[in-house]
């Protein structure tokens, strides 16, 4: 079997150009492989594409080697024993809360309109995007009262869910449906922030 470049030279993968010059020199001194044979493996190591051949050619995980100890006594000592820290305790409670809470996210909300707007701003507020975007969802699409204060609030603070949950596209079109708006203090707002999120989605 043609033993690889690498074993050749006597280089490792991370050779530089500069280093397997320097051991084409070492191979010559050696003898240890005819010259032409020295010479074929640096034109492998030179030439990217057929170093990556060498490179999948050689083996990642060491010769496995025979165990030479018969000596099995350490099999019969008493296993360790397992102490837990402190700072896990309770840690089952709190992955088990964590799960009922996504759970309860993402069964259908029975709570009233007004509920849900506040649960979805007070979300909004903590950083917890996710939520606030789901509570706030289901107040701008089951809400009826297109003009009001709180209807108006909900669509801004849902743009701002999307922006800081990573959905710009939604943002940015929610936000030009409110430039088109009857109240002209929404408008003013939509068109000062719509630039703003236009420019975040650009350095994406």
């Amino acid at each position: 079997m043609e033993k690889n470049p690498y074993d050749i030279l006597g280089v490792s993968q991370a050779a530089s150009k500069a280093e397997i010059t320097k051991a084409v020199a070492v191979a010559m001194k050696r003898k240890q492989y005819p010259v032409d044979v020295i010479a074929k493996a640096q034109r492998s190591l030179m030439k990217s594409s057929e170093r990556i051949i060498a490179d999948y050619l050689r083996p990642i995980l060491p010769t496995v080697k025979r165990f030479k100890y018969s000596d099995l006594s350490a099999l019969d000592q008493p296993q360790p024993a397992l102490t837990l820290l402190s700072e896990f305790d309770g840690l089952e409670q709190a992955v088990a809360k964590a799960t009922q809470e996504v759970k309860l996210e993402q069964e259908c909300l029975s709570i009233p309109l007004s509920e849900i707007l506040n649960e979805g701003i007070a979300a909004c507020q903590e950083g917890r995007y996710p939520k606030a975007i789901k509570y706030l969802e289901n107040y701008y699409h089951n809400s009826h009262e297109c003009n009001s204060k709180d209807y108006i609030q909900a669509q801004m603070w849902l743009i701002k869910a999307y922006k800081m949950g990573g959905q710009m596209q939604r943002a940015i079109t929610l936000c030009q449906l409110l430039t088109n708006h009857a109240n002209p203090q929404v408008q003013s707002w939509a068109n000062k922030n719509l630039p703003l999120l236009s420019q975040e989605i650009s350095r994406v």
